[in-house]
């Protein structure tokens, strides 16, 4: 009988991971499986304008001055730095108890846990805060960890389509097909975000809004140009999502000129998710072309497998970034990385409190986990979307086990739809869909 019972519980796993389970998350419990390593791909955190926005507003206050060092356009914010703190307290305790990481009061073996970041300010300033958060109670401040990033003006494995030898490079007339069969035609665009757009015109004021043209560029990746409609309303309605974010008011905002609230306190109830889908729209038409995000993810995809295969061998490969016994692998970068790797992998997408459906939100994170199945050892990856709710943020709140960030579990369309991914699978996927003229296999000595 007792025989009979381990095969029939055997049939039944090996049935769950073949994708019969149906469901809305991992089939088998964290008891059933061993968790091997954690590679999280993290957008950086809330920071201040990357652009000069005066021109988009008749309002005498014109857009908030934001706080050092968040003066500086793009700068991650102090308040930002503090949130991903909280999120990498949250990451520390979270894999302590499922033993990947040791529990507060110890430091991590040398070289297990590893953070890299891109060359802007506010990518290495929000891995350093989650490092401050995951180890600065610690006896050696943040255990000795130290964040990694180029000493090149542009990261490649971040942002391998500007990498300027001509190898890699983006099909951007096969995008641009795409592109325009998406959006079907400039003036069906206007017609179906035309609240949203008369909103954002009432909110800022300005009376050449809904004039700017609509052109479309190719010179960076096939979008709507630097200053046209959908760019500029993308860039305006993001700014007052983080303006929410970082704390700001949104009700009884002073008058003076350069006063820090959101959208001027005229935003009505609800709008400001309304006023968002024009930000995620935007984002999600380039990001999701093919070729464009075939390129922008090769990179990033490949150290990911990369640093799985070392996880499982132990043996060192000279071209993966991380060391060969990191177990929390960190990388951060930008939201068009998150927004890349989704379409990727078929179009993975989800949905967190206070945010637009795949809206890459400040600090969320695709973070993708290898584990192996206790009952028959075989390898699965699952992938989840972790981010503090856009509440937690603006309200700083403190996130423990009992008070997570969310953590969604995301199904990945490049394993038919599975949550718990076959690892063979999912790496002979990524190998045969990166673009081979963009990797990267000489790691340079960051």
């Amino acid at each position: 009988m007792k025989g009979i019972q381990t095969a029939l519980a055997l049939f039944l796993a090996l049935a769950l991971l073949a994708g019969c389970g149906g469901g809305s998350g991992p089939n088998l419990a964290s008891s059933d499986t061993e968790l091997l390593s954690v590679v999280a791909i993290s957008r950086h955190g809330i920071r201040s304008p990357t652009e000069d926005l005066s021109q988009y507003t008749s309002r005498p206050q014109g857009f908030p001055v934001w706080p050092s060092p968040a003066d500086t356009a793009g700068h991650l914010t102090t308040f930002g730095q503090q949130n991903a703190a909280r999120l990498g307290s949250w990451y520390r305790d979270f894999y302590a108890a499922q033993g990947l990481l040791p529990p507060k009061g110890s430091c991590p073996a040398a070289g297990t846990v590893f953070a890299y970041a891109d060359v802007a300010e506010r990518t290495i300033q929000t891995a350093q805060g989650y490092l401050d958060g995951m180890f600065q109670s610690e006896s050696t401040p943040d255990c000795g960890v130290q964040v990694v990033h180029s000493s090149d003006p542009v990261d490649l494995y971040i942002v391998p389509f500007l990498n300027p030898s001509g190898q890699c490079q983006v099909d951007k007339q096969a995008d641009l097909a795409v592109f325009n069969a998406r959006i079907g035609s400039v003036a069906s665009l206007i017609n179906t975000y035309s609240s949203q757009l008369l909103m954002l015109q009432a909110v800022t004021r300005s009376p050449t809004l809904l004039s700017l043209p609509t052109t479309i560029s190719q010179d960076y990746y096939v979008s709507f140009a630097s200053g046209t409609l959908f760019y500029v309303a993308d860039t305006l309605t993001e700014t007052f999502e983080l303006e929410y974010a970082q704390g700001m008011p949104d009700t009884g905002c002073a008058a003076t000129y350069g006063a820090e609230c959101v959208g001027w306190g005229a935003i009505p109830p609800g709008g400001l998710s309304d006023l968002t889908k024009l930000h995620v729209m935007n984002m999600g038409l380039f990001c999701g072309l093919p070729s464009f995000a075939q390129v922008a993810s090769t990179n990033l995809m490949w150290q990911l497998t990369g640093t799985m295969d070392q996880a499982l061998s132990g043996v060192r490969n000279p071209a993966v970034l991380a060391p060969v016994n990191s177990r929390f692998t960190l990388f951060v970068a930008h939201d068009e990385n998150l927004l890349t790797i989704a379409a990727f992998l078929g179009g993975v997408t989800w949905k967190a409190e206070g945010f637009q459906q795949n809206d890459p939100g400040p600090a969320g994170a695709l973070v993708f986990e290898l584990h192996r199945v206790k009952l028959n050892g075989q390898l699965i990856v699952r992938l989840f979307y972790v981010i503090a709710s856009l509440d937690q943020m603006r309200n700083g709140s403190t996130l423990t086990l009992a008070n997570p960030p969310q953590r969604i579990p995301l199904a990945i369309p490049a394993c038919g739809g599975l949550y718990d991914c076959p690892y063979d699978r999912f790496k002979s996927f990524v190998s045969a869909n990166v673009s081979p003229n963009c990797l990267i296999t000489a790691n340079p000595a960051p």
